[in-house]
């Protein structure tokens, strides 16, 4: 029974780690999209893509399997692009909606990073 209990306990951990590795691979694809979608973004505020910066980021997002939440153009700096993406993710039909921080690309993005 004891051994039986050990087994139980061991799977339900292996079980935990699975969800929280693939929560983490979720929101390290989201990241890399939203990087990719605000500097596509940025480069479209400063004339070297043609069309509309949150278009241009909504696009970059889709391919890159996120959903573009938020686009801001402009700030501090005309060429300055906030987005914000998330991503779905599905373990063991456990279904969650993953949110990613703000991403800022453009001439004054150095400012924010520190």
């Amino acid at each position: 029974m004891t051994a039986l209990a050990i087994i139980t306990a061991l799977i339900l951990m292996l079980a935990l780690v699975h969800v929280l590795s693939a929560a983490a691979a979720a929101k390290g694809q989201a990241v890399l999209a939203a990087d990719l979608a605000a500097l596509a973004a940025a480069d479209t505020a400063r004339g070297l893509n043609s069309g509309d910066p949150c278009t241009v980021a909504e696009e970059v997002s889709v391919r890159n399997g996120a959903v573009l939440e938020d686009c801001e153009v402009g700030g501090a700096h005309p060429t300055e692009v906030l987005v914000s993406v998330s991503r779905d993710f599905d373990v063991a039909a456990l279904a969650s909606r993953l949110s990613v921080p703000q991403l800022r690309a453009g001439a004054a993005a150095r400012d924010y990073l520190a």
